[in-house]
């Protein structure tokens, strides 16, 4: 199992996340799990991203929302969660 490392923005955005939409907290928990088990990206429809955020993955949350995060060999560092556009800018 993967150590899960999160950034300080990170933190900040997950909370203001939590307050818009508490409802979608349960799919936030479950694409950290997966991500700490170690499954499949393609079971969170995640994709390598280019540009800027080269060596990050995204994966989706509900159809809207995006989680940006790295791999590394022992853990998976979560950098930031928002909507396509607060994310990708």
């Amino acid at each position: 199992m993967k150590r899960i490392r999160t950034t300080g923005r990170f933190e900040r955005r997950l909370a203001a996340f939590a307050k818009r939409h508490p409802e979608l907290l349960d799919a936030v928990e479950v694409a950290i799990d997966s991500l700490a088990r170690g499954e499949s990206l393609t079971s969170l429809r995640a994709h390598r991203l280019h540009g800027d955020l080269a060596g990050c993955y995204a994966a989706r949350i509900g159809s809207a929302y995006r989680l940006i995060f790295i791999i590394e060999d022992d853990a998976v560092g979560l950098i930031d969660i928002g909507t396509h556009d607060e994310v990708y800018r």
